[in-house]
């Protein structure tokens, strides 16, 4: 009964603050009995976040945002923050209708400071960012894959295509601006608010609203890309072929990579960081496997731009469910996680489409923080990779494995 009543209490707060909310940002509160609250509610990537909140709130400013907080607290309703929508997780940027949801997709500043500071606002997706900077022959350290939202991935470290030239996405961040949990809109950088400056690189959104982020442009990155894939029977090697590509990344970097571990296939994406008539010897082992099935994207010259357009495809709407690892580089550990990941998806036929990812940073990843002010994430200086999979494969690949002592695992 005790719970009952609180779910009720809660939903009782949320409709209050929907109702607070409606006459200050007018045609911004979509309620349930709207025509485009469907639209708003199956926005998210992932189908665990179709969740029935009491409304949704686009503010289109710090000062809205503010205002919307005012009427969090007066009200005691709880709340999530939408930026692209991309987290899996149900509750993070979705609430069933014990709450509301924040959608931040009405900031959409995109302007460009003379010194080469990209000012973008929180609700922008990366495909937007791109677009924009190609015209002016620049790009950014962001995502890949034009839907991501900036605001997710920039708080929460940002994995990029060429991790070891500037950093991670999260390393790019000169300054924020950001709503505070007193409704006062501060900026955060590394002369003002410092210690909140550096724990937004990385340290997720429970800090405040981030309305806005100034990051670093850089010349245009010419890339030549490939994306190969191989039959999974030879995944001995071609675990071997991801370490041995790992270490050459410490030698130069302006190899980027990654590996897609499917129950029929595996692909393995590989960049480079230039225009080069031979492609780099580094790649030879994935290119001489005698598994290689065929090139779902043949090695092509483009921008970063063109880079995220052909290896982000639609995704089907579907339930997701993601966690990631983190280990030293080892093949022999690769491997094993290959062999319990076969385990695995032939002991549960019907659990859906497992599957994992191998992405690599570097020493120089780690370095390019250190050197733009640090971040939260402490990394250690060590070549390394993220294992990203659904949570209970990898709970079960991490509890089994632990005989290699020699890899350390960070949750």
């Amino acid at each position: 009964m005790d719970s009952v009543a609180t779910s009720a209490s809660a939903s009782a707060a949320a409709r209050m603050c929907c109702t607070v909310l409606e006459p200050v940002l007018t045609n911004r509160v979509t309620l349930q009995n709207d025509s485009l609250y469907p639209t708003e509610k199956d926005a998210p990537w992932s189908q665990t976040c179709w969740l029935p909140a009491t409304c949704f709130v686009r503010p289109s400013s710090p000062q809205d945002v503010a205002e919307t907080i005012k009427a969090v607290k007066q009200t005691g309703s709880k709340f999530a923050i939408r930026g692209g929508g991309h987290n899996p997780n149900p509750g993070f940027s979705s609430s069933d209708d014990s709450g509301i949801v924040i959608n931040l997709q009405g900031l959409k500043t995109l302007h460009l400071d003379a010194d080469g500071v990209l000012q973008v606002g929180a609700g922008n997706k990366w495909g937007d960012v791109y677009s924009y900077l190609e015209e002016r022959e620049l790009t950014v350290i962001g995502g890949r894959h034009k839907d991501v939202g900036v605001s997710g991935y920039l708080l929460g470290g940002g994995m990029p295509a060429f991790p070891g030239l500037h950093g991670l996405g999260a390393d790019q961040i000169k300054n924020v601006e950001i709503v505070l949990a007193d409704t006062s809109t501060v900026s955060a950088n590394e002369e003002t608010n410092s210690d909140l400056w550096q724990a937004l690189k990385g340290g997720g959104a429970n800090f405040g609203i981030v309305t806005r982020f100034d990051i670093q442009t850089y010349p245009q990155i010419k890339t030549q890309y490939t994306v190969n894939v191989y039959d999974p029977s030879d995944y001995v090697n071609l675990m071997q072929a991801q370490a041995e590509l790992q270490e050459a990344m410490e030698a130069d970097p302006k190899i980027g990579t990654f590996t897609y571990v499917n129950p029929t296939f595996v692909a393995v994406g590989l960049f480079y960081a230039e225009w080069v008539e031979e492609r780099p010897k580094a790649f030879d082992t994935f290119f001489n496997l005698k598994s290689l099935i065929s090139a779902a994207v043949p090695t092509t010259n483009g921008t970063m731009r063109d880079l995220v357009l052909a290896i982000g495809t639609d995704f089907p709407v579907a339930r997701r469910q993601y966690a990631s690892q983190a280990s030293k580089v080892d093949a022999d550990f690769y491997i094993a996680i290959y062999e319990h990941y076969q385990q695995v998806i032939q002991k549960y036929p019907a659990a859906g489409n497992l599957s994992y990812s191998i992405q690599p940073a570097t020493t120089a990843t780690v370095d390019a923080g250190k050197e733009r002010g640090g971040n939260i994430l402490r990394l250690d200086r060590v070549p390394q990779s993220y294992i990203f999979s659904i949570p209970y494969f990898l709970s079960l690949v991490y509890r089994e494995l632990t005989f290699i002592s020699r890899v350390r695992i960070r949750c």
